[in-house]
């Protein structure tokens, strides 16, 4: 099992390094859409978004470890034709992979990624699919911000904790349309396959922090991207051919919300959600996360985003025609909404 300092080492070797760093790429490098490698398991349905929720599995902003997994494992299972949250796992991962699970821990707790959550996808990455805790690295920004979430080896199974701000960044930037930047060499050159787990809040600017979002802090110049309300900057950063490439399951940790605010931490604007999300689809889990923005504000009495200058025109732009990341539109998605008792 690799130390920190060993995955460093590693990471930063030059026979990781990709040929050609500073990469162009034009309207035949996004002419597909998330293509998960298959393993030896039915396929999920890519199209599918699930949603379970247990109100009960956070008070307050406590959170119950063994409900958060059974929220995981319930989300899975429905992502796949078998039923199965094992088959679902076999269907996306190879033991042979080197995972990347990207968190989000800007606003600090509690409003960041949950231990608990990441947990449960470390179990399923490793008592379903067998990859070992030596080949799953939990990843964001800063050190420092893991750590102030929680996220400690023993926290989350002992799989590497690293920030970006010690694995590093590409030496040179990878350019995407408007989007030029250079990427965290966890994912860049490290991971074989990304689990993104974001956090379902609102967006001062961008109307929505969620998946596609989540990967600004993949980037080491995310300050750069937030002009025109981040639109089409998200979608370009997340056609990064690597980033594309390795993409395999968005795990939505909507145990809280936050529907007014974000994407700091306002308590007053949060609620105790409790709830999983899970799909293949980004821009999918994206446009439903942003109904369920939605949907909070209206029972909290606040007007709706869509029709305002912070509409998150970035979900649309990332399914369009040259970006063709997934699916934004509502009536074309496999929505799966389920409440545990």
């Amino acid at each position: 099992m690799p130390s920190r300092r060993q995955f460093l080492q590693l990471v930063g070797g030059a026979g990781l390094v990709l040929a050609g760093c500073r990469k162009q790429a034009g309207e035949g490098a996004a002419a597909e859409g998330p293509h998960p490698e298959p393993a030896n398991a039915p396929s999920v349905k890519a199209e599918r978004v699930v949603v379970v929720r247990d109100p009960s599995a956070v008070k307050g902003t406590e959170v119950s470890a063994d409900k958060a997994a059974a929220l995981v494992e319930r989300a899975m299972a429905e992502l796949s034709p078998a039923g199965q949250a094992k088959a679902a796992w076999q269907a996306l991962f190879r033991p042979t992979d080197v995972v990347a699970i990207k968190v989000n821990c800007l606003a600090g707790p509690p409003l960041s990624s949950h231990p608990e959550v990441v947990r449960a996808v470390v179990r399923g990455l490793r008592d379903s699919v067998g990859i070992p805790a030596s080949s799953i690295i939990v990843y964001d920004r800063l050190g420092e911000e893991l750590a102030a979430a929680g996220f400690t080896r023993e926290s989350v199974g002992e799989c590497t904790i690293v920030g970006n701000d010690e694995a590093g960044y590409d030496d040179e930037p990878t350019t995407i349309g408007s989007a030029g930047s250079c990427y965290s060499r966890v994912i860049s050159q490290q991971a074989t396959a990304i689990v993104n787990v974001p956090l379902l809040k609102d967006h001062d600017l961008a109307g929505l922090s969620g998946a596609l979002k989540n990967h600004f802090g993949s980037i080491h110049n995310p300050n750069k991207m937030h002009t025109d309300h981040c639109t089409p900057y998200v979608a370009d950063v997340n056609c990064a051919p690597f980033l594309r490439e390795k993409h395999r399951l968005v795990v939505y940790d909507a145990l809280l919300a936050c529907y007014e605010g974000g994407p700091s931490c306002k308590p007053g604007t949060t609620a105790s959600y409790g709830a999983v999300m899970v799909a293949v689809d980004p821009v999918a889990a994206d446009a439903v996360a942003f109904r369920l923005i939605e949907t909070l504000r209206k029972e909290h009495g606040l007007p709706p985003i869509t029709g305002s200058e912070r509409a998150p025109r970035y979900i649309r732009v990332a399914a369009d025609a040259e970006h063709r990341l997934g699916i934004a539109d509502l009536g074309k998605i496999d929505l799966r909404e389920l409440v545990r008792s």
